[in-house]
């Protein structure tokens, strides 16, 4: 197919998924909750889903019709047709809300909290546990109400984005911030400290709505404003990494990561609404885990085993898009990452678009994101996470355990040769041993 072709099918795509959104149609009404609470939070919530806005059955022949003009081999043909399978499933999954199939889809679309890394044998359930046990944070002063946090939020975006992003404010919102191809809604309602907020702007602008921008300006493949096939996993992770690489996230943050991991796997082997809010309330805030919940069930079944799957994406999403930044930095392969930054799309189709971009079908993002335009700090952070790859915690861990509990002040010579490691001869006292949407 020529260039023109792709622009054609793109915009095709394009114009057929508009009235497909899955949050919107999932998401409850803040009354749901407000009734939740009245009646003591001892029965199961009753959401009512609005008009999809569109005739399922007609929306699926309409992209099978599409399909159907790409008929080639190649990877962007190949490409084009497994989006068009996508938002075919996705259509699927909200004619399913309500019934056990909406499970089954979502696990399709989305993936599973048990599913293994397909990079590494990983067990993503683990990390999210993981996760959840780390220290809570301490000094997040909640100083921001959802307007100032907006105001605050387009003021770190804009001068980056040109400034073309909105942010605004509604009510009919389940996380406290979303964004939209070019705008960031944050929840009318929700508090903010000043910490959250920059790392709302770096996540939800300076990353989900940068890589819409600059897919949306692609000149023969638009489709890749609204993603390539599975760039949900890589764009949400992606929102994490660029929290973690501009210092904006705290342990708070990868601790509600991994609840919500762990309470979609609790769901998914049959615990009810009832049974997830008790377990999160025992570690957030009434009206947070319930919001938490409702994440986990909206669109699903809320007697359990059918739960709405999106958020186990997070930590294979981070861990592999890290890892991915971290490789190509390794290998000098700057153009890999730029590749990626300039549309939405997984990491296992970086390379694809990389070769697009240098045989003209493509180019290169229009805007990057703040931690990237500093490519020197960068380079050093992954110089520093590659380094420390090649020592083994539970050893280290070990070793000072060892000096802790048995060696007498005495005799600190003596007891470091005897705490030898794998990693090598441990050093002698004294030593200078010198030295991370919704």
């Amino acid at each position: 197919m020529p260039p023109d072709v792709f622009r054609r099918v793109s915009d095709e795509i394009l114009r057929a998924q508009r009235p497909i959104r899955v949050l919107r149609s999932i998401n409850w009404d803040p009354a749901v909750h407000e009734r939740f609470f009245r009646g003591g939070a001892r029965e199961l919530p009753r959401p009512e889903y609005p008009p999809l806005g569109f005739e399922p059955e007609k929306k699926i022949k309409e992209l099978r019709a599409i399909r159907r003009q790409v008929r080639g081999k190649n990877p962007v043909e190949d490409l084009l047709r497994r989006k068009c399978d996508e938002f075919i499933a996705l259509a699927q999954l909200l004619a399913a809300r309500g019934t056990k199939r909406f499970y089954e889809l979502s696990r399709r679309i989305y993936g599973d909290p048990r599913d293994r890394f397909p990079d590494h044998n990983v067990d993503n359930l683990a990390i999210a546990r993981m996760w959840a046990s780390r220290p809570r944070a301490r000094d997040e002063e909640l100083v921001h109400d959802a307007e100032q946090a907006a105001a605050r939020v387009a003021e770190i975006c804009n001068p980056l984005l040109g400034g073309h992003v909105k942010a605004v404010v509604r009510t009919r919102l389940t996380a406290n911030a979303a964004a939209g191809g070019t705008s960031i809604t944050l929840r009318k309602g929700a508090r903010f400290s000043e910490r959250q907020v920059r790392a709302l702007a770096h996540h939800e602008g300076l990353w989900h709505v940068l890589t819409s921008l600059n897919g949306y300006r692609q000149p023969h493949l638009p489709v890749l404003g609204v993603g390539l096939p599975r760039h949900t996993e890589s764009q949400e992770g992606g929102g994490i990494v660029a929290e973690f690489l501009t210092g904006h996230i705290t342990d708070e943050r990868y601790i509600e990561l991994g609840e919500r991991t762990i309470a979609i796997d609790m769901a998914a082997r049959g615990a009810d609404f009832l049974e997830v809010y008790r377990y999160l309330l025992a570690r957030f805030p009434p009206e947070k885990a319930a919001l938490m919940s409702e994440r986990v069930f909206r669109g699903g079944l809320l007697e359990g085993g059918a739960p709405f799957t999106k958020d186990a994406a997070y930590q294979r999403g981070y861990c592999r898009t890290f890892n991915f930044l971290r490789a190509a930095l390794e290998q000098r392969d700057v153009e890999l990452v730029r590749a990626f930054l300039a549309g939405k799309m997984s990491v296992d189709d970086a390379e694809l678009v990389r070769d697009l971009v240098e045989e003209g079908i493509c180019v290169g993002p229009v805007y990057l994101p703040e931690w990237f335009i500093d490519i020197d700090r960068l380079n050093a952070i992954a110089t520093h996470s590659v380094t420390m790859n090649r020592f083994s915690l539970p050893s280290v861990t070990r070793y000072y355990a060892r000096r802790r509990g048995t060696r007498p002040p005495a005799e600190a010579p003596g007891r470091a040769r005897e705490a030898d490691t794998e990693e090598g001869p441990a050093r002698l006292a004294g030593a200078d041993e010198g030295d991370l949407g919704e």
